[in-house]
């Protein structure tokens, strides 16, 4: 019964789970929860990128302390974060 009562819970909990994906450098997906963000930090248009590939254009920092970087602009990234936190 207290299986049955977890996995209820379980079930409940993954439906309200919203992920926004966006591209990694070698184009893979990458699915982030809009929850889970604490920092965006832009790619400066005029200078070399000195941490990252120039095709890094945002660095997402998460709650676990890790880092992602993706190809979308911070304001494009800022913007879908925001619609699906709605």
């Amino acid at each position: 019964m207290i299986a049955a009562a977890a996995l209820v819970v379980a079930s409940v909990s993954l439906t309200e789970l919203h992920l926004v994906l966006f591209h990694s450098v070698d184009g893979h997906e990458v699915a982030i929860n809009p929850a889970q963000v604490t920092t965006m930090y832009a790619a400066k248009d005029d200078e070399q990128n000195k941490l990252f590939v120039d095709s890094v254009r945002c660095v997402i920092g998460l709650t676990d302390g890790k880092f992602v970087t993706v190809v979308e602009n911070c304001n494009v990234v800022k913007r879908l974060l925001e619609e699906n936190t709605k």
